[in-house]
């Protein structure tokens, strides 16, 4: 009498469920990694937003009035106080009627700090400026020009 094979041997099913294991940890891994940088944009977004809103309050003062911004800090919208830090700066140009509005958002999204401002009080403090330009800088930042 001749003995069918039928089935699989426990090798073949070992080997099988170890590579579908392996492409559902790749899967995991993908899918926790697209999670941290969707939250990480909506942090952005935030803070965009939060820069742009100070744009538009800036823009609606009067021109004369522009100096009294400059060092201004402020709490970006969305993020906690202790989280966030805005920073304005505005500056004269080769025009007396032109004047330069550079705002800067630091802040903590997911216990990563975005920005060089390390503990978050608006001030270029000693160790922080990672670049060494003398200024703090993010990758959430505007420059602008407004005019008289």
């Amino acid at each position: 009498m001749k003995l069918l094979n039928k089935g699989f041997t426990l090798i073949e099913v070992i080997f099988t469920v170890g590579i579908l294991a392996f492409c559902l940890c790749g899967l995991l891994v993908t899918y926790i990694n697209m999670f941290i940088l969707g939250d990480l944009s909506r942090s952005f977004s935030l803070a965009s937003n939060a820069i742009l809103d100070k744009v538009e309050e800036i823009k609606n003062c009067a021109f004369d009035n522009l100096p009294s911004y400059n060092g201004a800090r402020f709490d970006l919208d969305g993020f906690s106080s202790t989280d966030s830090k805005g920073i304005i700066e505005v500056s004269d140009t080769t025009y007396s009627d032109l004047k330069r509005v550079r705002i800067v958002a630091c802040f903590r999204s997911r216990n990563r700090l975005i920005g060089e401002d390390v503990n978050l009080n608006g001030e270029l403090d000693a160790g922080e400026d990672a670049n060494g330009n003398g200024r703090l800088d993010s990758p959430v930042e505007v420059v602008t020009l407004i005019a008289k």
